[in-house]
């Protein structure tokens, strides 16, 4: 029972990044129309939010009620869990990476991305965009870890709550 607080908590707590994360997507897809490449990242973020409410819906509807699930939910939440699972581990490495290099690096990498930016106001300076890259690391990296250990009771509770979801139609 313990595991099932645990996870309600942390599906509270993504489900406000799932929604901001979502709205961005919508932004992104708009972009990929006109660059293609960008089609991988929506599908990221999208099976990302996904994942978010689906798992909200198992939870709210069929955990707490014990109400049965078509098969299908089942299949929602485990095919966008993978994709959670790769869109975290690439927050968590980037963070990591970013956690690893020194200052030095990071602030010749900034003043080489600043010499491109013609435009930027002064206050914009190579010292401020370290702690900001420093900042958002640390902010990917925890949001990764919260993101695992949510995939990771969820799988766990997929089995645990096997017997809720109905049999798949054999046609």
């Amino acid at each position: 029972m313990q595991q099932l607080t645990i996870f309600k908590i942390l599906t509270f707590i993504l489900v406000p990044f799932a929604i901001l994360f979502g709205l961005m997507d919508i932004i992104l897809l708009l972009s990929a129309l006109a660059n293609p490449a960008f089609l991988f990242a929506v599908f990221l973020v999208g099976g990302f939010c996904i994942y978010v409410f689906a798992s909200l819906f198992f939870m709210t509807k069929h955990i707490k009620h014990n109400m049965p699930a078509p098969a299908s939910t089942k299949d929602w939440i485990r095919v966008n869990a993978f994709v959670s699972l790769f869109f975290s581990f690439m927050f968590l490495m980037n963070s990591l990476s970013m956690f690893y290099m020194g200052d030095a690096e990071l602030k010749n990498i900034i003043d080489k991305f600043l010499d491109t930016q013609s435009k930027l106001p002064a206050e914009f300076t190579p010292a401020l965009f370290v702690k900001l890259m420093r900042s958002i690391s640390y902010f990917f990296f925890f949001f990764s870890l919260v993101l695992l250990a949510h995939l990771s009771i969820c799988f766990k509770l997929l089995k645990q709550y096997a017997y809720l979801f109905l049999p798949k139609d054999p046609a």
